[in-house]
């Protein structure tokens, strides 16, 4: 009788051997963390995070594991929550296309909990985070794009990820894991409703938080169902109608699938990329599209782009991030779509809400059937009749240690150079360290306005 999928699922987290792990998965986790850490201090100041800090200062505490800006250490669940705000609420972390979501932000913080409540060492670090990602990879793209209709995916698919994290530095056993599984299914949620609000980082939180809590049962004895993600009335079921259950068919560690996220090159949606990458090509190759040389632009692409992100919405930063419009505008002004872009200043400057307002974003039903891929089309007309056209059949994801260095020193700017430089080395090594305190001393310095 064939193994359930769920159970080869559970069986694979549990017994995964970081020996057998190709280095190419290891060096791409290692620029997950960095590219994280980036994004998770850069989203440390933010309003969500500060009050996600206040929320969990008066939620009583074991101190584990260390939180961003906290000046004590907190329960791992709560460490978990407060850092899943902090690395997905500035919109830079990274995402998948397929999978469609962010499976860093639920993974990463989970195992920096654990870690440090486990003393991990740098080796069972590193496999959690692959765990994470390499479940959420295969549950995202077996839900998906139907899923996504309604269900913010990091949120849900995201439980998953993060119970995988989690029950690899508890070191469950695989029917441990299995009740883990099952109850991470009846945990998780997340409505795509609530893009453009604080509310969407808040599914990434829970989904931390909540994994952490679905691992942490299983280990006491607490059981879920192990028809919980196949099941006639499981989430499968529940959540899609299209489902690809080949993508969690024999996971070991040589079919691993945790190396094919992207990394982001904008501090908006996603959804906002492949017209972005649009406008970047036909910025460079004609020079003479200026801001005050355009007449209308026409962007063409996907339903799901246009019904997220088409409207010209910029009173607070989190609308601006899932507007079109305003990111094109800032784009041909600034030359870039970063955190400095979505300042109030910016945000509410006269000659950028001009400038977006001519802009408007059409559903292409070519790009709408090729989704889960990222096609879109681009049209620039200028004032004296001159048009240029630029079509993207998918988002340009490419990136390398350079590009991940570069993004993270960036988003990183308001730490010390000598402590960017010392994290960058202890991240990149790792697999030789005896558990991760040394990195999580250097995150502790980070101090934060509340």
């Amino acid at each position: 009788m064939d193994e359930p999928l769920q159970a080869g699922l559970a069986r694979f987290i549990s017994r995964c051997d970081y020996n057998k792990i190709a280095e190419k998965f290891v060096d791409d986790a290692k620029l997950r963390v960095l590219d994280w850490i980036g994004c998770a201090v850069a989203g440390g100041g933010y309003p969500q995070t500060r009050m996600a800090r206040q929320l969990m200062s008066v939620a009583g505490w074991n101190p584990q594991a260390f939180a961003l800006g906290m000046p004590f250490d907190v329960p791992a669940r709560s460490a978990a929550f407060i850092n899943g705000i902090a690395g997905h609420v500035c919109e830079l972390d990274d995402g998948h296309r397929t999978a469609i979501g962010h499976p860093g932000s639920v993974t990463v913080p989970v195992a920096f909990a654990l870690g440090q409540a486990q003393d991990s060492t740098g080796k069972d670090f590193l496999k959690a985070v692959i765990l994470g990602y390499d479940v959420f990879t295969r549950l995202g793209r077996m839900v998906n794009p139907t899923h996504y209709r309604c269900w913010h995916t990091t949120g849900t698919v995201g439980t998953f990820a993060a119970a995988a994290a989690a029950s690899s530095l508890l070191k469950l056993t695989p029917d441990e894991v299995n009740n883990a599984l099952g109850l991470a299914t009846t945990m998780n949620g997340g409505l795509v409703e609530s893009f453009g609000s604080h509310a969407k980082a808040l599914n990434i939180a829970e989904a931390c938080q909540n994994g952490i809590d679905a691992a942490l049962l299983a280990k006491m004895g607490f059981t879920g169902s192990h028809s919980a993600i196949m099941g006639p009335k499981g989430f499968i079921a529940a959540t899609c109608t299209d489902p690809h259950p080949e993508n969690l068919e024999n996971p070991s560690e040589e079919t691993l699938v945790s190396d094919t996220a992207f990394f982001k090159k904008y501090s908006s949606c996603g959804h906002t990329n492949s017209p972005l990458d649009g406008l970047c090509a036909l910025m460079k190759a004609h020079p003479d599209i200026k801001p005050e040389a355009v007449e209308k632009i026409t962007v063409r692409t996907y339903r799901v782009a246009v019904d997220i992100t088409s409207k010209l919405k910029a009173a607070t930063e989190d609308e601006a991030k899932f507007s079109l419009p305003y990111c094109f505008a800032v784009q041909l002004m600034f030359g870039s779509v970063g955190l400095k872009q979505f300042a109030e200043s910016i945000r509410k400057s006269p000659e950028v809400l001009a400038l977006a307002k001519l802009v408007k974003v059409d559903e292409d039903p070519e790009a709408t059937a090729a989704f889960p891929k990222r096609q879109a089309t681009v049209e620039i007309t200028l004032k004296d009749g001159t048009t240029f056209v630029e079509k993207r059949l998918g988002s340009s994801d490419d990136a390398d240690l350079a590009l991940v260095e570069n993004k993270f020193e960036s988003a990183a700017a308001m730490m010390d150079k000598d402590a960017l430089k010392e994290i960058e080395q202890i991240v990149l090594h790792l697999e030789d360290y005896p558990n991760i305190l040394p990195l999580v001393a250097q995150l502790k310095t980070l101090k934060f306005k509340d």
